[in-house]
């Protein structure tokens, strides 16, 4: 591996988030809304619905939320955006 190939190799590794936590921290407002709903379930359309806005908006605030969480699926996506919601109370009986 060239020098210059290591280095970009280190800037692409520096350029992401230091942990998932810290990449949802750094969604913006409208990725924090996409993600709620797709957590909650929601189509495209019904997310693009909802806030108003176009399919493919919706696509690319999705696919950025991807990159920053460094997730390849919405399943992973729910999962770390799950991960980071306090448990449900517990019921004693």
């Amino acid at each position: 591996m060239t020098s210059n190939i290591a280095r970009k190799v280190v800037q692409h590794f520096h350029a992401l988030p230091a942990s998932p936590s810290a990449g949802i921290e750094g969604l913006s407002p409208r990725e924090r809304e996409v993600l709620e709903l797709l957590a909650h379930g929601r189509m495209y359309k019904k997310i693009a619905d909802t806030l108003k806005v176009s399919i493919e908006t919706v696509g690319t605030c999705t696919r950025r939320i991807y990159e920053k969480l460094q997730v390849h699926s919405r399943g992973q996506t729910v999962a770390r955006y799950s991960q980071r919601m306090p448990p449900p109370p517990s019921r004693t009986s």
